[in-house]
């Protein structure tokens, strides 16, 4: 699709694991990142506070050296479910 000059965008779990999917979806096939970014987990965080502790071992984030920092310093677990309203809003 992307040689025909479609882009794929693509968001997932702010967690390790997400950010291992991400990175293995990248090598096959380049993207864009749909509010994954360090800001976006951020204000994620500031909406849901509470949510679950971060665990597991680090990841980097190659489209955004600064989420990967962010993860580390809030700790906190965001599922991509919990942002659904955020990212639906795109799609109106």
């Amino acid at each position: 699709m992307h040689e025909r000059g479609g882009a794929l965008i693509y968001h997932g779990d702010f967690d390790w694991g997400g950010l291992r999917i991400a990175i293995a979806l990248l090598r096959r096939v380049p993207w864009r990142p749909w509010r994954y970014t360090a800001a976006d987990y951020r204000a994620a965080v500031l909406a849901r506070p509470d949510g679950p502790p971060l665990t597991g071992q680090p990841a980097e984030a190659l489209w955004d050296p600064d989420l990967q920092q962010a993860l580390l310093e809030l700790a906190v677990r965001v599922e991509e479910e919990t942002v659904l309203d955020v990212l639906l809003s795109d799609l109106v």
